[in-house]
């Protein structure tokens, strides 16, 4: 066979490659989204043992936020990538972009980020038999107050950002450049994840964040490319 015929054949298949990868990414995506986190979190957290026999007070609400942490992490990541990715050819392969879609998407993350982190606040309350509400103030006097502030100046960020979308028509510039924040925000909470958990160290968690780094990175620089071809 010759290499002018390679070349045409290759031609050939790369449409039908790319079509057949953007489909199976679409059918497997959302289903994806929705046990992944589940699946790791039954992994790690024995919520049938501490039902049968009792476990230490708070601990149910500990593993819950876990759960719901999960969630809005790769809800995030996905809000991130499917707009960094919008404008390129690697959009075919997610769910079509429109505003409304992204601030439904927002708004149910929004809710799994707050339900996060009032379950964590009720877990720590009733261990401590206080309310503990230093915890929604930044504290870096050791490791795991520094990964909680963390998670947290991701919040206030996120919710700057989400407050500058709503007034988008009143402040466009100001709404463009206070919501691109929200890269940050993936990147704070992605940190926050894995410093906090004790699973991360080691197995499924680490390439479930790595992984996601990795992709948020390579989505990063594939923008950045697009708006320097543009100008």
């Amino acid at each position: 066979m010759s290499e002018l015929t390679n070349k045409r054949l290759v031609k050939k298949l790369q449409p039908s490659l790319t079509l057949l990868f953007s489909s199976s990414v679409k059918k497997w995506l959302w289903p994806t989204v929705f046990i992944l986190p589940f699946a790791l979190w039954h992994f790690t957290s024995d919520v049938l043992t501490y039902v049968r026999y009792g476990a230490p007070v708070g601990q149910i609400w500990y593993v819950f936020s876990k759960l719901f942490g999960l969630y809005a992490v790769l809800l995030l990541w996905y809000l991130a990538v499917s707009t960094l990715l919008k404008n390129t050819t690697y959009a075919n392969a997610l769910p079509q972009w429109t505003f409304l879609h992204h601030r439904v998407l927002g708004s149910v993350t929004l809710l799994a980020v707050v339900i996060h982190i009032a379950c964590f606040v009720i877990a720590v309350s009733l261990r401590k038999q206080t309310i503990a509400w230093s915890l929604l103030l930044p504290d870096f006097k050791d490791f795991y107050h520094t990964a909680i502030t963390v998670g947290l100046f991701g919040f206030f960020i996120a919710l700057i950002a989400m407050a500058a979308a709503l007034m988008r028509r009143r402040f466009p510039m100001v709404w463009q450049t206070i919501h691109r924040a929200m890269v940050l925000v993936v990147f704070l909470g992605l940190v926050h994840g894995y410093l906090i958990g004790t699973e991360t160290r080691y197995g499924l968690y680490e390439i479930f964040y790595c992984a996601l780094i990795l992709i948020l990175l390579l989505a990063i620089v594939l923008r950045w490319r697009l708006q320097k071809e543009q100008r």
